[in-house]
């Protein structure tokens, strides 16, 4: 595997910020529209108590994962010595989108498998610790890979 020597740390550009919220809104209402299509939109809302603002939640929640991703994957790309699919992720919709699977993977291992079942014990019920939700899964896994794929088309088609 190969490694390149990264340039010295920049700001951020309007492309790097662009391409986040834009990939962020467009990410959320994919994941919004699989968990219509599968009829588990309404629980992100009854988590906090508000029913009717759905995908509310849901867009200010992928705008938030959406700063997590660029911001983790703009750090990790421009270290001194990130592996070259690393640095190519931030210009290839094809490599965004595999680190996005991976970001939303790891996002529903985090926030559906093991979150989900402690915030619902502490608030007097009971799910099974890893709670497997296959619809969260597959909403969380194309948010991902819809975010990861559609950063890099923004961010260079604005800093290009």
């Amino acid at each position: 595997m190969s490694y390149r020597r990264s340039r010295k740390y920049e700001s951020l550009s309007g492309g790097t910020i662009a391409g986040a919220i834009v990939a962020g809104l467009f990410a959320s209402v994919s994941f919004g529209g699989v968990l219509a299509a599968t009829g588990h939109l309404e629980a992100v809302a009854t988590l906090y108590g508000l029913e009717g603002h759905d995908w509310l939640l849901v867009i200010i929640h992928g705008l938030v994962g959406a700063v997590v991703f660029v911001a983790g994957l703009t750090r990790i790309a421009n270290h001194r010595y990130a592996p070259v699919p690393l640095t190519a992720a931030l210009r290839s919709p094809f490599l965004g989108g595999c680190f996005g699977i991976a970001y939303g993977t790891v996002c529903w291992l985090v926030i559906v498998a093991y979150g989900l079942p402690l915030w619902i014990g502490a608030t007097g019920g009971h799910l099974p610790l890893p709670y497997q939700h296959g619809a969260s899964l597959l909403a969380f896994i194309g948010y991902g890979t819809v975010l990861g794929a559609w950063y890099p088309l923004v961010r260079t088609a604005i800093d290009d």
